[in-house]
């Protein structure tokens, strides 16, 4: 991660039986969104995924200043709502107080010239 950028973690739990449907919605995601994420000042963005659970990565000049951009954009939450039907748990765009459920670390290593 570049140093002057910040990162932030989410889990969704994927529904079991709507798996493939969320693998095939991410082969295809709206420019709309990746656009409003760009605006958001993202990075980097992975999704990592095993069995039921995937894993979110973010790096992004300021999260505040990207949660800014993407609570207000209609592509993101038109995309958040469609991928909603796949999932058990994760971003709910209804939800006010915390619509992306951010982790929070407790623990890093660094090495070599990070350190």
């Amino acid at each position: 991660m570049a140093s002057d950028t910040e990162r932030a973690v989410y889990v969704q739990r994927i529904d079991p039986d709507h798996r493939e449907e969320y693998l095939e919605a991410h082969e295809d995601v709206p420019e709309g969104v990746s656009d409003a994420m760009r605006r958001g000042g993202v990075t980097e963005f992975e999704l990592y995924v095993r069995d039921d659970l995937a894993v979110c990565l973010l790096e992004a000049e300021d999260i505040d200043a990207y949660l800014d951009e993407v609570d207000r954009d209609d592509a993101v939450e038109e995309w958040e709502r469609y991928v909603a039907q796949f999932k058990r748990e994760g971003v709910d765009v209804d939800d006010e107080d915390e619509p992306i459920p951010f982790m929070d670390r407790i623990w890093t290593l660094e090495t070599g010239d990070n350190a």
